[in-house]
């Protein structure tokens, strides 16, 4: 280990005392909102961990539910647990790899100073980010084929957004937290007056007014151009994507999107699979499972992008208690939807019956075997997303072609669905968005090859997310009585003041939409 590896603070989790007495790390039944608490710790026990942690020397970056963060050196870690780690790396975006640290010998237990107040230590394995910068410089044939979008107005005009905002709803009051790559205060944010908290540090994060690679920032405009008066919650992600989890959980949002997960969910894979081919990469997913089922089970609602290309067998969007979002293909200039030959669909490997994704946002395509953009998003000036992916270079624009960008406009339909009803619970907000807020996607094929077609099915899930009758439909009971009610019941309904004051015109939309339906 070089010098400066020696001087480096690494992260890791560790596993507090189960109320259940059933260790995090051990277990291979999958953990959800059902049973997640036999895994979660009780609080005196957590206190305990906490003091005898800062005791050892070890600097607390995040405490959760079932699991706290730590920090200290490589000299530290082999001292207290008599384990030696070793430098590596992993590709997180397309091209760019990130530093982390893991036990010399995969398999080895880091179990040496663990009392009665821990039952695990684990190295944190990074996520990948499910982007892709496209074609660069952007050949002339390609520019000439494609038209990408821009924030706010025509996502939001595709989203069928647009209609929302004009009867008032705009996602006000409601706060989105996104755990990325960071957040720039870009002119885009600042000129519009978009709501923006100050940058959260995750564990293993610096600098919370940078975002070097340019995901973060350019990916929360999607959350605007759905609920443009909605709070974000930036949260600056180092290598520990659970500790940045549990970051935006401390913080109490409402909803929680992310565009990054693991490519682990591939066909006959099971949870051995993976404890077999890495021990930390196995705990580190257990605690992700975790942390997700906590956030759900306390009333946030949680979306994850589904991943990219015939490899993206994405986790944690295959966890049932996540909305998993999947991408469809806008073509220009007909604005007709087709699956995403970029985008991945799968049937879970490790939660049986679970089919990834629930439904779509936009996403690129896939174009001689390269990811065709669709979407510009501000970006940092001279970040990478800027250099590499748009025909100038340090204009603090940049393309985007991945489901990154899916998740944070499903993200922004839930806020207006949640602006209008905060009643609504993590599985309300599922079940109305699958069930009737989707718009039916019935050409194209997936990353995967899976077809679509009418109806549910698995390239798209229920299809693309429609912010329309996402609003309509979590007015309640009285609303969806009154679209399916008879014309001479409708005038009645309005006589007696029995549905929401809303806009005429918008009303008549709606029902040309019902008809077209029929």
């Amino acid at each position: 280990m070089s010098d400066a590896e020696a001087d480096q603070e690494i992260v890791t989790i560790i596993s507090t005392t189960s109320k259940g007495g059933r260790s995090l790390f051990e277990t291979e039944e999958p953990v959800t909102g059902a049973n997640v608490d036999e895994y979660n710790s009780d609080p005196d026990v957590t206190e305990e961990a906490e003091r005898e942690l800062r005791e050892l020397g070890f600097r607390i970056l995040d405490v959760g539910p079932a699991t706290i963060s730590v920090g200290g050196s490589a000299e530290q870690f082999q001292d207290v647990f008599g384990v030696a780690l070793e430098g590596k790396k992993k590709e997180v975006f397309d091209g760019e790899e990130a530093e982390y640290f893991d036990v010399e010998e995969d398999g080895e237990e880091m179990a040496g100073a663990l009392g009665d107040w821990a039952e695990g230590v684990t190295p944190v394995v990074p996520p990948e980010f499910h982007t892709e910068s496209p074609l660069s410089p952007i050949a002339e044939p390609h520019s000439d084929a494609y038209h990408y979008f821009t924030v706010p107005d025509e996502v939001a005009t595709i989203l069928r957004a647009t209609r929302v905002h004009r009867n008032g709803i705009t996602g006000s009051k409601v706060e989105v937290a996104m755990p990325d790559t960071g957040f720039y205060e870009h002119e885009f944010y600042e000129r519009r007056g978009y709501r923006t908290r100050s940058t959260i540090l995750g564990p293993g994060a610096s600098n919370p007014s940078q975002d070097n690679y340019g995901h973060g920032t350019g990916e929360a405009a999607n959350i605007f151009a759905a609920a443009p008066d909605a709070q974000l919650i930036p949260v600056k992600m180092g290598n520990d994507a659970v500790g940045a989890f549990n970051k935006a959980c401390n913080q109490s949002p409402d909803i929680i999107t992310n565009s990054w997960g693991w490519s682990v969910d591939s066909p006959g894979t099971s949870w051995s699979d993976i404890r077999n081919r890495s021990r930390s990469l196995y705990n580190t997913l257990k605690a992700m499972e975790a942390a997700i089922a906590n956030a759900v089970n306390n009333g946030i609602v949680v979306c994850f992008s589904a991943g990219n290309g015939p490899g993206g067998y994405g986790f944690p969007a295959s966890h049932p208690d996540v909305i998993a979002v999947g991408g469809v293909h806008v073509n220009y200039p007909d604005l007709d939807l087709e699956a995403s030959s970029y985008a991945a669909s799968f049937d879970s490997s490790l939660y049986s019956g679970r089919q990834v994704p629930d439904l779509c946002g936009m996403v690129g395509d896939d174009v001689s075997s390269l990811p065709a953009p669709l979407l510009m998003l501000p970006v940092p000036p001279g970040s990478r997303l800027d250099t590499s992916s748009t025909g100038a270079a340090d204009d603090s624009w940049g393309l985007f072609s991945g489901t990154s960008a899916a998740a944070p406009q499903v993200a922004g339909v839930v806020a207006l669905m949640l602006e209008k009803n905060n009643s609504l619970s993590p599985s309300d907000v599922k079940k109305k968005l699958v069930n009737q807020a989707a718009k039916d996607v019935t050409k194209g094929q997936s990353a995967m090859g899976d077809s679509a077609g009418p109806g549910d099915d698995a390239a798209t899930g229920a299809g693309m997310v429609d912010a329309k009758w996402a609003w309509v439909v979590s007015m309640g009971d009285t609303m969806a009585r009154f679209f399916e009610a008879t014309p001479e019941r409708r005038e009645r309904l309005i006589e007696e003041d029995a549905v929401p004051e809303i806009d005429g015109e918008f009303v008549e939309d709606m029902m040309q939409t019902l008809r077209s339906r029929s």
